[in-house]
């Protein structure tokens, strides 16, 4: 039996309730959102699953391919601590180029401590930078003709500006389709059209909460005026029975290419899974840098005397 405060599940459940109050579908909101989305001016489209033969006449010997990476700590506070970092991007042909980095505050130097190096910030840009530089690797090494990255291409913009560009212009360069699929959106732009101008009551007003469910399974939708940044074009779809949507983004100068892109990831994607393509999947569970992973590094290369004293907190010695 948990030990817990008589009184939590009752706030608990009055939580629930206010969420439920400010969130909750009307029995036909469904209709309503896709109307509103219909006057902003989208394009909606039903993606086609691609047949084998038709995927291997388009990719005519290239191959298609994903990027993951994944990173973890030593438990503790900052500067104790180890960050461990992983990339990877293989092809479904099984090809693969890794790469990997470690980084701990404590070997920071004055100056960048001075400067408030801010940790998060450092550790999406080394993670970003080793993401990218297995993807230009893979390119460089292999007939490529498709390429998924996880999550946005707009996160590499901005967390690695310079490998970034590089791995853009050798993408364009080499005729490989470059997506980003994310199923972590977390925008807010469908409030800024006129007719969605109701919804910005909501203390959060994300466009994955107002589309959850609002999509017919192997529908993808764009809306211009809201899914076009910085070089970049987005897209929202449901590609499987599972109600939430996923995003995918493409360069804009192969934009013209959107339908092909998700009829691409639609075959890719296993229609009873959760709304990813199983390759990028099987990447995740490839590279991920796990706890157990992390503790048996750390307990073979880092001397005993330097781990119990800088990354061994007093709490981990508790009975319980």
């Amino acid at each position: 039996m948990l030990n817990l405060s008589p009184d939590l599940a009752k706030k608990l459940e009055g939580i629930g309730n206010e969420l439920k109050a400010i969130y909750a579908d009307s029995t036909n909101e469904k209709e309503i959102i896709r109307q509103k989305l219909r006057d902003s001016g989208t394009y909606f489209r039903q993606m086609k699953s691609l047949s084998t033969r038709t995927l291997s006449n388009w990719l005519n010997g290239r191959e298609i391919a994903g990027v993951d990476g994944s990173v973890n700590q030593t438990k503790g506070q900052p500067p104790h601590l180890l960050y461990l970092f992983q990339a990877l991007a293989k092809t479904i042909s099984g090809y693969e180029c890794r790469e990997s980095d470690v980084y701990t505050p404590l070997l920071d130097t004055k100056e960048e401590i001075e400067q408030e190096k801010q940790p998060m910030k450092w550790r999406s840009h080394l993670l970003a930078k080793i993401e990218l530089e297995v993807a230009k690797r893979l390119i460089e090494e292999k007939d490529v003709g498709f390429l998924m990255m996880d999550g946005a291409l707009y996160h590499y913009r901005i967390d690695a500006p310079e490998e970034w560009e590089s791995l853009r212009l050798l993408a364009l360069e080499k005729d490989v389709l470059l997506v980003g699929v994310s199923e972590e959106i977390t925008t807010e732009n469908l409030i800024k059209l006129p007719a969605f101008k109701d919804h910005a009551r909501k203390p959060h007003t994300y466009d994955r909460d107002l589309l959850f469910g609002k999509l017919n399974r192997g529908e993808m939708i764009h809306l211009e005026d809201i899914q076009q940044k910085a070089g970049l074009s987005s897209s929202w779809m449901r590609p499987s029975s599972a109600p939430s949507i996923t995003g995918f983004d493409l360069l804009i100068e192969q934009s013209e290419k959107r339908d092909l892109v998700s009829d691409l990831l639609y075959t890719l994607t296993p229609k009873d899974g959760r709304g990813i393509p199983f390759w990028l999947d099987h990447v995740d569970r490839d590279v991920r840098v796990t706890d157990r992973l992390v503790e048996a590094l750390v307990e073979q290369y880092i001397d005993p005397e330097i781990k119990q004293r800088l990354f061994i907190q007093k709490r981990q010695d508790r009975p319980y």
